[in-house]
């Protein structure tokens, strides 16, 4: 089923319904990291590489799982290394099989031992063939224990593999390396020995002794090119003429010299396996002659094809090579190794590639690649460059190719280039205008340029307003815009005209959003038999989220509810309706199980905030706290952000005459801005600012986490003597100096290393890519005798993001990304940091909110950097306990890295500040006093 859904999907992509497969393709997926993806087989086979990734970077998916999606792809596009780096530090035990198998692919036996050795059945997830490799490479380096534990562990193919290293395991080649034979046996002969004098020291010693000299002279070097010729005249023939011998060579080295090989041998296995050799970086001209030679005899797969596709991106073929021009030109099979856009978009390859194909392939040739690879990027929704060649065909074409037109109008668009735009798109008719508008604002949507999205469906509109398609792009850049009532206005039309392109509750969000901007939500009156008095002592806590989720919001939240009993308070916590920890998949404890009283106002499958109508959510909400209220008798309503969170419960106290507060943890329409700017001003921007402002002044009090919030507040009309502010803040008995931890040291190969390390949700505008930038930057100087290196530990939407520009810019070996880790093991990952830079972007939301984990970080002892941003200044007194420097500007974020690194009184100063300002226990007297201003005094 689920293959034939990936196949169904990437037929509606072919037609140009890019919404309706990437919904297909998504149902096709299991949703389990490390489990089959038949879904995905169909694009594979046909080589939509780049328009798997596109379609997956668009679901929306857990990151974990999105990168375990994307590993696969890169592995079937034979990017071993690419696949890698998705998922390597990803400790989840459903990739051992994945990771065994990648692990495999790039020969690094040793890691399959280091997995083994934390209890997996690794020889399971192997070929027969692939065990017997591995075992005696296991064999020829003396780690017998580590095979025997494998073998002792498996369920596959255990008795033969037992008979074979009880057989091997006292073999005489398996006994000695080159260096032990040199010294033990040819009486330590010089290293640099011509191999003719090798040779008669190995044929003065007895059969056995010259049998195995003859082995490990050939496996020592034959990795060097400048010694195949030598190898080929004074070795091969020996082992060409004792059979028994060849089991022991290298399989490499099998295929690289020249070995009387059986008539038998597969020449089809003989040639991928020299193309996976070569794709190791380990070719030579040598090897590419034997390439070149099987090439003819060989019925070429899709699997070779790959291969040389990947030698080409990888940089290992070189097109100026007179002996690559000629593998090309004697075999026109090999045509279809450019049947790939991303050869000619990749940045490093995409001018060769187009200067080869052109000068080397017939018209009619070059006509076929073009025109494939122009197909493959009208289903890839990304940015692009095209070369010369192929972009004067594109032009040349684009008048009687409608697809052409498309590729040709999304690049102008995206440079900018108006006039060439308009041109392009006038002299086509009306209808095919029509059509151009419409491809042009899905394109420029999933680009997440919207303006320009708005303005094609604008265009398209005023050439055929009755269009379901064209009142589709524009509810979609209306809704993500935030034009609550231009999106409304545009689904009342697609109501009365195409009422079956109306999704399932979408036209009733969009009306009560719209009479909710323009009216203010008003709560239902409370019965008249309700009748209340509290108990004097409990705090109801409203939360957007609870424990057992953890991030900031929610740590926060913990030490604020546990530490109130220490004042005399009962705590009772809520979350908001519609949210599970079940959606961050986390178990959903049992009312009373944890430190206090929480209700989990679930409901998800009926009231989930994005999918249900404004009004009823509130109603429905308030009507879910009523219940709690009654049950526990607050004195106080303690409502967290946001307002959608707040303004209920907020209201419901108001009505019973119960004590609130409004806690404003951030304004989260300036951090929606921060994400699309667009958003700005906009009809929801202004209605999401006015019920914040509104919550604000039907509470009580209002706390805030900074001055800059506290101030920002002010200037919209709430009274300063109303708020209260309490600062983000940590356990500095919990986080406190430790060693560094061996054991993430050697894991991430941070030994000798400086680090820098950022903790905590990974966001568009924390300023990572600064971060990774300087990185590069700093060792690339090569002025330091340690390098640079950045851990980088949690998760986020922007993850992928980061991953990608670490594994375009070949930093995977400095920057380490390790995805979510258990909250207990935050400060052992703290420990390895040297410096904790936070270099958040000049944007409004990081002027007025203070991150927990630069406090973290200071408890911790680290040296920390902060962008001179008003909410992060408020953190840190400058070259004191930290050090500012300019938001979004490089050079001087690497001289605040310069300059804290020799400074160790700056983390010592840091600790000291946060433990006298910023422990809970002292934060906490400031509620308690906001407590004690409402008149609410517990014993």
């Amino acid at each position: 089923m689920r293959y034939l859904q990936g196949i169904i999907s990437y037929v509606t992509l072919k037609y140009n319904m890019p919404v309706v497969s990437r919904h297909i393709l998504k149902l096709s997926l299991s949703k389990k990291i490390g489990g089959q993806e038949p879904g995905l087989s169909f694009f594979l086979r046909k080589s939509e590489h780049l328009t798997l990734m596109d379609l997956i970077d668009n679901m929306r998916l857990q990151n974990d799982y999105e990168a375990y999606l994307k590993a696969l792809i890169l592995r079937h596009e034979k990017n071993y290394k690419g696949s890698l780096e998705m998922v390597a530090n990803d400790r989840n035990k459903a990739l051992v099989p994945f990771k065994t198998k990648l692990y495999y692919n790039l020969k690094r036996y040793d890691d399959i031992v280091h997995i083994a050795d934390s209890g997996h059945d690794v020889l399971a997830e192997l070929t027969e063939e692939q065990q017997l490799v591995i075992v005696r490479n296991l064999m020829k380096n003396n780690q017998y224990e580590s095979i025997e534990k494998m073998i002792e562990r498996t369920s596959k193919n255990k008795m033969q593999l037992e008979e074979l290293y009880h057989q091997e395991k006292d073999d005489l080649y398996y006994q000695y390396s080159w260096s032990q034979y040199r010294t033990m046996i040819l009486e330590d002969i010089d290293p640099n020995a011509p191999f003719s004098e090798i040779k008669v020291a190995i044929d003065a010693t007895d059969d056995n002794m010259r049998d195995l000299g003859y082995v490990l002279v050939i496996n020592n070097y034959f990795v060097k090119e400048q010694n195949l010729d030598d190898l080929n005249q004074l070795f091969v023939d020996y082992i060409n003429n004792n059979e028994k011998l060849f089991k022991y060579i290298d399989p490499i080295a099998v295929d690289t010299l020249d070995f009387n090989l059986s008539a038998n041998d597969k020449k089809s296995d003989r040639l991928q396996n020299l193309l996976n050799y070569y794709h190791f970086g380990k070719g030579t001209k040598m090897l590419m002659n034997k390439i070149m030679k099987l090439l003819p005899e060989v019925t070429l797969n899709a699997q070779h094809i790959m291969s040389i596709r990947r030698l080409v991106l990888d940089g290992h073929l070189n097109f100026n090579d007179s002996v690559i021009k000629k593998m090309f030109n004697s075999d026109k099979r090999l045509e279809n190794v450019f049947h790939s856009a991303t050869l000619f978009i990749d940045e490093e390859t995409r001018s060769m590639t187009d200067k080869f194909v052109h000068h080397n392939f017939s018209t009619r040739e070059r006509t076929r690649i073009y025109n494939t690879v122009i197909n493959q990027l009208q289903r890839v929704n990304k940015r692009y460059e095209l070369p010369f060649y192929i972009f004067s065909y594109l032009e040349k074409t684009a008048a009687r190719k409608q697809n052409h037109t498309y590729i040709l109008a999304r690049f102008y668009a995206t440079e900018d280039q108006k006039e060439k735009l308009n041109s392009l798109i006038l002299s086509n008719t009306l209808d095919k205008q029509l059509k151009i508008h419409i491809n042009l604002s899905m394109y420029l949507f999933n680009l997440k340029m919207y303006a320009c999205s708005l303005q094609h469906a604008r265009e398209a509109y005023n050439i055929k307003p009755s269009n379901a398609d064209v009142l589709r792009s524009l509810i979609r850049s209306h809704h993500v815009m935030g034009n609550i009532d231009e999106r409304y206005k545009m689904l009342q039309e697609m109501r009365k005209q195409f009422p079956s392109r109306v999704y399932p509750g979408e036209f009733l969000m969009a009306e009560q959003e719209h009479e909710l901007f323009h009216s203010e939500w008003q709560p239902k009156p409370l019965t008249d038999d309700i009748v209340y008095k509290d108990d004097g002592k409990t705090v109801l806590f409203v939360l957007n989220k609870a424990m057992p989720a953890i991030n900031g919001y929610t740590i926060r939240t913990n030490e604020i509810v546990s530490r109130v009993r220490d004042y005399g308070y009962r705590p009772v916590a809520t979350s908001r309706l519609g949210w599970s920890p079940e959606h961050e998949n986390y178990t959903k404890p049992g009312l009373d199980e944890g430190d206090y009283r929480t209700y989990y106002i679930d409901k998800s499958d009926k009231y989930l905030t994005n999918r249900t109508p404004m009004r009823k959510y509130f109603n429905v909400y308030k009507e879910e706290l009523l219940k709690i209220v009654l049950k526990e008798k607050p004195a106080v309503i303690h409502a967290a952000s946001n307002f959608q969170n707040a303004l209920p419960a907020i209201r419901l106290g108001n009505q019973m005459n119960i004590k609130t507060i409004y806690e404003v943890r951030g304004l989260w329409h300036h951090t929606q801005t921060s994400k699309v700017p667009e958003f700005f001003n906009s009809d929801r921007f202004n209605m999401q600012e006015q019920y914040e402002i509104l919550c604000c002044e039907y509470a009580d009090e209002v706390i805030v986490i900074s001055e800059s919030l506290r101030e920002y507040l002010i200037l919209k009309g709430i009274k300063a003597e109303k708020i209260t502010v309490l600062p983000n803040g940590v356990d500095s008995e919990v986080l406190s100096p430790l060693e560094k931890s061996n054991d993430i040291l050697e894991r991430y190969q941070l030994e000798d290393s400086i680090v820098l390390g950022f903790i905590g949700s990974i966001t568009n505008y924390e300023g990572i890519e600064l971060i990774i930038d300087a990185v590069e930057a700093l060792n690339s100087t090569g002025e330091y005798k340690q390098r640079f290196k950045l851990l980088v530990v949690g998760d986020g939407q922007h993850r992928a993001t980061l991953q990608r520009k670490v594994l375009n810019q070949n930093l995977s070996e400095d920057i380490i990304f390790t995805g979510k880790v258990p909250f207990e093991t935050v400060k052992d990952y703290y420990s390895v940091i040297d410096i904790a830079p936070f270099p958040r972007q000049d944007k409004l939301v990081c002027q007025l909110v203070t991150p927990i984990k630069t406090y973290e970080a200071m408890a911790m002892g680290k040296r920390v950097i902060v962008s001179d941003v008003n909410a992060l200044k408020e953190m840190v007194i400058d070259q004191v306990n930290g050090v500012y420097f300019e938001a979004d500007n490089q050079e001087a974020f690497e001289e605040a890295v310069i300059s804290v690194l020799n400074n160790d009184s700056i983390g010592e100063s840091a600790r000291e500040w946060v433990v006298d300002n910023r422990d809970w226990s002292v934060l906490l007297k400031k509620l308690a006093k906001v407590y004690e201003k409402m008149d609410i005094k517990a014993n």
